[in-house]
């Protein structure tokens, strides 16, 4: 048998599209990934006050001298914070900005949004900070029931300096929160129907809910609509995605059409069920 060459090498054996288990395609949509073309390397887009402005402009966002120099102090503190605080599970400087900021500013670019507003479930400040930053003479309340959160919180306002930002440290049911807002707004909280009920007693008649959603809530918007079409009118439903990424999102902004209704219940399970008495079922 007659030895082989020194160069040679075997045929690579034929298998399903997309190789080996551990392949990762280099394009595609039918693998999630972005199609559209890539933004240009640029060594400013490293964390630094200019990485920040550079991939915020990149994205088709700008801020002013003052927003941005705040938006970067918050930005600091959140990284410096996350290590005993546990605030966001995102590392990577590009990650945060893309994921955190851009995510919550497109939204202030998309929609006006009405003062005062209160943001349910803000977490480690999202969207409200970053809206707050984006437009200064908002009025704004944080609501988060975390004490850890809200410990960063009451800081982060207090370094960025930030005027007309108060944090409420309770969680927010009708008989819990009763202050009239003009609008609510929440980041892939909870489903539709849950924070109208929650908000029941503080959205006034005209306010709106702003809700950032994935893109798949047809079935959860309809429900919304069919139990609550005596109270609310779908004002907006906008689709769009995180420039530069595969990531799509939906912009849904429902209108309040019933005065503000304050439930008898003793809690929030109570709350529901009186609520949904009135919305029409």
């Amino acid at each position: 048998m007659r030895p082989p060459k020194k160069n040679f090498r075997p045929k690579k054996k034929s298998g399903p599209p997309g190789g080996h288990p551990g392949h990762r395609p280099k394009s595609g949509r039918q693998h999630g990934h972005y199609q559209g073309p890539r933004p240009p390397q640029n060594p400013d887009a490293r964390p630094s006050p200019e990485g920040l402005e550079y991939l915020l402009k990149r994205s088709g966002i700008s801020l002013e001298k003052k927003a941005l120099s705040q938006l970067w102090t918050f930005h600091n503190l959140l990284r410096e914070r996350n290590h005993d605080q546990d605030l966001t599970r995102l590392i990577g400087f590009e990650t945060i900005v893309t994921k955190h900021y851009i995510d919550c500013l497109l939204v202030g670019q998309m929609h006006k949004l009405p003062s005062p507003i209160l943001d349910i479930g803000t977490g480690a400040g999202f969207p409200g900070i970053p809206l707050k930053i984006q437009n200064p003479g908002l009025e704004i309340t944080l609501a988060e029931p975390r004490p850890r959160r809200v410990e960063f919180l009451k800081e982060a306002v207090r370094k960025v300096g930030l005027n007309g930002v108060t944090v409420f440290d309770h969680k927010v049911v009708s008989r819990s929160f009763s202050k009239p807002v003009q609008a609510v707004i929440t980041r892939a909280l909870e489903t539709m129907d849950k924070t109208a009920l929650r908000t029941s007693a503080c959205l006034v008649k005209g306010g709106e809910l702003i809700l950032m959603k994935g893109p798949s809530v047809d079935d959860e918007l309809q429900a919304m609509m069919k139990r609550f079409k005596n109270i609310f009118r779908l004002k907006e439903d906008r689709s769009y995605s995180l420039p530069f990424t595969s990531h799509e999102r939906r912009l849904i902004v429902l209108e309040k059409i019933a005065e503000p209704l304050i439930p008898e219940g003793h809690d929030e399970k109570e709350d529901d069920e009186e609520i949904s008495e009135g919305t029409g079922e």
